[in-house]
């Protein structure tokens, strides 16, 4: 009965984060509702790392369990780093987040490690090992992107802005795959490897026009 509350709660919190997630993405910048979709955004993915860590840990799904660090740290960086706008200058990283890069960074050489022993035991092109060796190389970039920044000072003064869509965006990209690939798992209504790779394929793009637009508009400011 517990068990299954905390599924449910999942579950809802998993459609807020994805739902408040999308408002945050196709509002303007900066504006309020951007704003409050965004807050909503993350204190939703908080309650889904939280459920989701039980949910796996109560089915034993190592897969769900190491996505959870994935998303949510993408999300924590996407956070903290407007509270780090000055890193190109004197300002320094808290250990939390020296911790959370460093914990992300350890549960996805696990991922990595998991897409091995998947690719041993069933082929290096099952899904299990092609999705768990992909997300593990990916969550390692994450935090060596976001660590790398504490130890070399970031030369543009927006740094942040560029890390923040980065992060909310590969965060919301990575819950969104969660999803897709939970549905096609239950109902089959798709081919699961296209499943697997439509919010990557989709997001990716978005996330690099962003990115260009994002220089485009701050190149001419070169100090703060």
């Amino acid at each position: 009965m517990i068990f299954n509350n905390i599924l449910y709660a999942h579950i809802l919190v998993g459609t807020i984060a994805l739902i408040s997630g999308l408002f945050a993405i196709v509002s303007t910048k900066g504006k309020k509702l951007h704003k409050k979709s965004g807050k909503v955004y993350f204190y939703a993915m908080t309650g889904v790392f939280i459920t989701g860590i039980i949910v796996a840990g109560v089915r034993f799904n190592k897969f769900l369990f190491l996505i959870a660090f994935l998303s949510y740290y993408s999300v924590f960086c996407g956070v903290r780093i407007l509270k780090l706008k000055k890193l190109h200058k004197d300002q320094t990283a808290k250990w939390f987040d020296w911790f959370a890069g460093i914990l992300n960074a350890i549960a996805n050489i696990a991922f990595i490690g998991l897409g091995l022993y998947y690719g041993i035991s069933r082929g290096f092109n099952s899904g299990g090992a092609l999705l768990s060796i992909g997300f593990g190389i990916g969550g390692l970039l994450i935090s060596y992107t976001n660590l790398y920044q504490f130890v070399k000072k970031p030369e543009k003064p927006y740094h942040w802005y560029l890390t923040h869509i980065g992060n909310m965006m590969g965060g919301y990209i990575a819950t969104l795959t969660a999803f897709v690939s939970t549905i096609v798992t239950g109902y089959d209504v798709m081919n699961p490897y296209l499943a697997f790779a439509l919010p990557s394929v989709i997001g990716i793009p978005l996330l690099i026009y962003w990115q260009k637009r994002t220089e485009k508009k701050f190149e001419p400011i070169k100090t703060e």
